[in-house]
């Protein structure tokens, strides 16, 4: 699993919350947001990722599984909006 860390020009640091952010703390305070939630699905019998727009990040028959998607997902999404910010910024 792939931890994604972004820094702006600002110092501030973007990525999926995992225990490399924990050992993080010292360098400040932290702002940590949800933004997808994972649950099973009685209907289809699947876990279901979905983002807080209600968008489906994906669903699969074994969470630890979706749980890889989700991160692979959010990570992508983190570097597409971080480099569409450092495109604004230069």
């Amino acid at each position: 699993m792939r931890s994604v860390i972004y820094i702006d020009k600002e110092g501030n640091l973007s990525g999926l919350s995992d225990n490399l952010f924990d050992k993080l703390a010292a360098l400040g305070r932290r702002a940590v947001m949800r933004v997808s939630n994972i649950e099973f699905n009685s209907r289809i019998q699947k876990w279901q990722a979905v983002d807080l727009d209600g968008n489906i990040i994906g669903t699969h028959e074994f969470r630890d599984k979706l749980i890889e998607i989700e991160r692979d997902y959010l990570n992508t999404k983190i570097e597409e909006d971080y480099g569409k910010n450092q495109n604004l910024l230069s």
